[in-house]
């Protein structure tokens, strides 16, 4: 008969489990996987209940104490740790000291206390009591449930405290074998059944060991020969080897029945074989008695698309003492599993797109984006800032550098640049070469997303500095960007393929962002934005308009502001170049301009604004031309 162990901390049940079999309890170490603490493992012949985690203040011992149910009412506590001495067995106001090494029987019900505040409780389960509780604290797994068995079943008990099943898909107990059976052999079915599916529960989403423990559960429960996951893609049976498991390897690995198959897919309900709508076992069955195959519905998909099916069939001849059909209780059995399995296999692609949209973008917007679906890749008309940024230098690199180190160069300068974008929760659209492409407004919309632009910007300028530093000695050349900014509507969406994701946007407005980045190297300066974007600048954040301009390829002109650091603000040099601007763009007064851009260029060498317009006022004075345009014409992209 099994025991029930509840772990209490600060006087709240945390967890609990249901075993029939020794079982140690202890604190996580490194050959333990699970997530949730407390969580149920099982190696071999060793079952472990790891109730704290490592690290911080907690000093509880990896193996603290055993617990082994006996005959009659009664439980073996053993101290299995060498040097603890704080483990006791407590009834009313009497309290037993175990010491390192020794173990007493006590009867049940028990309350053991341990170090760090812990304590179980341990008491005898009657299978009657697991089978009694009918109310269930996850209706959603009814409903995938009763939509695989075609609304019908028996009743589903849960305890959502439970982490002995709370691993599991279902977060509880099931009472799944017929109540017409003897109520000691359903207790002996269901913790057989428990034995190979709680530690398969307890796998990392991707392990392979998930599979093989279900299908063990129904080889040994259910007497199966072969177990199969069949998965469905682009309207096709996928047959996996790996995913099949056989009784013994001498059973031939023929195919499942196509007919069973296009059953499940037609009804999107669990199929046996053979059933009232069969005369008689099909060419692919004639050596099979029966057969079951239970859809594993999409939990990520609400039309509840089909991921595949669990398939289980076994051979029987005359005299064999095998059954030769699948009892109602077998069936539920099997869309239990289905239903975990299911859940596994969406979790696996959730973790999948998780694990691409992390290289994109920050966690608040993969949180908005899980919650969305795949409506997101839709494309969509919507204002977004955008961002290119180019390392200037990379040239140099590749000549001064041996290719390995200057790669290293590279992609650790690009994830610098690239957490910058993800810290302004903005969305890496792509690479190209040595330029990155960012942008904001989607797939939320943010009617701040121009400030969240130039923010990231702002602090791509400032790193910098922290950059050089790294690899001042390393590099013969010191590093700079070209940053260019944009903002304006775009169609946004996966603007990549079926074989490669990438979102982003797409238009005008990304065009004349990438023709402003290059603009910077005309102007020599760090960052160029439009005026669209820079109506969003803090009036506390220095910037100043350069002209108005014309980029190469696209029509109409655009006004060019320089978004400058704080090591690049200069109230005198952004007031007087205003004046100068406004001298030369009045098409009247060349000389001034020329002669105030003059005192700037002796006072500011560095500052190629001042020379460029230095540069304009004196050829409008020399080359005057008929009808004068302010407008500047980029002669490159």
């Amino acid at each position: 008969m099994p025991i029930r162990i509840d772990l209490i901390k600060d006087g709240v049940n945390v967890g609990n489990i249901l075993v029939d079999q020794y079982v140690e309890l202890g604190r996580r170490d490194k050959y333990d996987v699970g997530e949730v603490i407390p969580f149920f493992t099982q190696s071999g012949d060793i079952a472990r209940w790891v109730i704290a985690d490592t690290g911080g203040a907690n000093k509880l011992p990896r193996k603290v104490c055993g617990l082994e149910p006996l005959d009659g009412n009664n439980i073996r506590v053993a101290n299995i740790h060498s040097t603890n001495r704080e483990l006791w067995i407590q009834k009313g106001e009497l309290k037993t000291q175990i010491l390192p090494g020794e173990s007493i029987e006590h009867a049940l019900p028990s309350q053991i206390r341990l170090p760090e505040g812990l304590s179980v409780e341990v008491a005898r389960v009657e299978i009657s009591e697991i089978e009694a509780e009918n109310t269930s604290a996850h209706p959603e797994f009814d409903d995938q449930l009763k939509s695989i068995l075609g609304g019908t079943g028996t009743s589903l008990s849960f305890s959502s405290g439970s982490s002995f099943l709370s691993q599991s898909t279902t977060g509880g107990t099931h009472s799944v074998f017929s109540q017409e059976s003897e109520s000691g052999e359903n207790g002996r079915l269901f913790i057989q059944a428990m034995k190979h599916v709680i530690p398969a529960l307890q796998e990392p989403i991707y392990s392979p060991k998930y599979l093989q423990g279900i299908a063990q559960a129904v080889i040994n429960v259910m007497d199966m020969d072969r177990v199969e996951i069949i998965t469905r893609k682009d309207g096709k049976w996928i047959y996996d080897e790996e995913n099949q498991f056989l009784r013994s390897r001498s059973i031939e690995p023929e195919l499942p029945s196509r007919s069973l198959l296009e059953r499940v897919l037609a009804s999107g309900k669990l199929s046996t074989f053979p059933d009232e709508a069969d005369d008689g076992p099909s060419e692919s069955l004639m050596e099979m008695q029966s057969a079951i195959a239970s859809p594993l519905l999409d939990p990520t998909d609400d039309k509840g698309g089909l991921l595949g099916v669990l398939y289980a069939d076994r051979r029987c001849k005359m005299g064999s003492g095998r059954s030769a059909s699948i009892t109602k209780d077998e069936q539920e059995f099997i869309a239990i599993l289905s239903v975990a399995t299911a859940n596994r296999l969406g979790n696996v692609k959730k973790e999948q797109e998780l694990h691409t949209y992390q290289q994109f973008f920050s966690q608040k917007v993969i949180s908005s984006l899980l919650d969305k679906g795949d409506a997101f890749l839709d494309g969509k008309d919507t204002e977004v800032s955008v961002l290119f940024c180019d390392i200037r230098g990379f040239s140099k690199a590749t000549d001064t550098m041996e290719a390995n180190a200057a790669m290293q160069w590279l992609s650790d300068t690009l994830s610098e640049l690239s957490q910058v974008v993800l810290d302004a929760d903005g969305v890496l659209v792509d690479y190209v070469g040595d330029e990155l492409f960012a942008m904001w407004g989607a797939p939320d919309e943010d009617p701040s997303h121009g400030y969240s632009a130039i923010r990231a910007a702002i602090k791509m300028m400032e790193i910098k500095r922290m950059l050089n530093e790294r690899y001042k000695g390393k590099i013969r050349f010191k590093i700079d960007f070209g940053i260019g900014l944009n903002t304006g509507m775009a169609r946004v969406g996966n603007t990549g393929s079926r074989q490669k994701f990438k979102y982003g946007p797409m238009g005008r407005t990304v065009n004349l962002g990438s023709r402003i980045q290059g603009l910077t190297k005309q102007w020599q300066v760090s960052t160029l934005m439009a005026e669209t974007t820079a109506a969003f600048v803090p009036p506390d954040t220095p910037k100043r308009r350069l002209c108005q301009a014309k980029v190469v390829g696209l029509d109409g002109h655009v006004s060019l502001y320089q978004l400058m650091s704080q090591q690049e603000a200069n109230d005198d040099l952004i007031s007087r170049y205003a004046e100068g601007l406004a001298l030369f763009e009045s098409g009247q007064q060349f000389r001034q301009a020329a002669k105030l851009f003059g005192e700037l260029v002796q006072k500011y060498p560095e500052d190629g604004p001042s020379l460029i317009m230095l540069d304009r006022s004196v050829n409008q004075l020399v080359h005057p031309i008929g009808e004068f345009s302010p407008v500047w014409e980029a002669f490159t992209k």
